[in-house]
């Protein structure tokens, strides 16, 4: 009987270990990153500066860019259809975040909308002096 040898098969191994440490390091930058991502991406507001203590209260955010775009709650509205989107939210403080730059105006006619929409109690936000 002719001897036969015997072939061993070399198992094919990838180590998984660099791949995880890559996985692992993107993790933590996309961790890093969503950290100083804004609240309300699209809408750039500059708060005017005060010195007044912030206050903790829930609160319905309404945004008011500088170019007069609107936004509740970082969902964005047309002017007209504002007191219709505050209506469904309860009776709360609407804290009125509204760009430096924006025309007075604008302001107003927000705060006339939160009134026919019924709600009493308005804040406007600020940015604390010395930030």
């Amino acid at each position: 009987m002719a001897s036969r040898t015997r072939r061993q098969q070399i198992g094919v191994h990838v180590d998984m270990t660099p791949m995880v440490d890559v996985m692992m390091l993107l993790v933590i930058f996309f961790m890093m990153t969503t950290a100083f991502v804004t609240v309300y991406p699209g809408f750039a507001v500059n708060l005017p500066q005060a010195s007044a203590e912030k206050q903790a209260e829930k609160q319905i955010v309404v945004l008011i860019a500088k170019d007069g775009r609107i936004a509740v709650n970082g969902q964005p509205v047309a002017k007209e259809q504002l007191a219709a989107a505050v209506n469904g939210m309860g009776k709360t403080t609407v804290s009125i975040q509204a760009d430096k730059e924006t025309s007075h105006g604008r302001v107003v006619e927000v705060m006339d909308e939160m009134h026919k929409a019924g709600i009493s109690k308005l804040a406007i936000a600020i940015e604390q002096k010395g930030r």
